[in-house]
């Protein structure tokens, strides 16, 4: 079980350390206030997840598995290409949903795959799926 675990809490850090790399690549270029703000508060949200996580991770003896580094390149030079030109808040939005939509897939697969871990841990991971939907939808009135 200890297993599952680890693999369940790793799956909501790798969710949380590149949906923070994504807001970092593209908060610069977000132009309307309340845009930045909603960004912003994501981040905020993300770091405060990573930090949790780091610990649960750690009660369990281990450490974070970080984002590989071709998949944070390959992810930076997505954000730098779709940015190329002519960058509106409308397309930085699109973008971050694309993310997030990807983000709520992948939850939603591990949590499917992880049936021996404790409730707690699966109410953690509906509350994620919950926060990241709610996002989305914060996101929906830039488009």
């Amino acid at each position: 079980m200890k297993k599952q675990m680890l693999s369940l809490l790793n799956a909501f850090y790798y969710n949380a350390a590149l949906g923070a790399d994504a807001i970092r690549g593209i908060l610069s270029k977000a132009q309307n206030e309340h845009f930045k703000l909603t960004l912003y508060k994501q981040l905020q949200y993300y770091q405060q997840q990573k930090d949790q996580l780091t610990q649960q991770i750690q009660g369990l003896y281990d450490v974070p598995t970080e984002p590989g580094c071709m998949l944070k390149l390959w992810m930076d030079l997505m954000i730098r290409w779709k940015m190329a030109c002519h960058v509106t808040d409308e397309k930085l939005a699109k973008m971050m949903m694309q993310g997030s939509q990807m983000g709520i897939i992948q939850l939603v697969q591990h949590l499917n795959h992880s049936e021996k871990v404790p409730a707690q841990l699966q109410i953690q991971g509906q509350k994620i799926l919950e926060h990241e939907q709610a996002f989305v939808n914060e996101l929906k009135p830039f488009l």
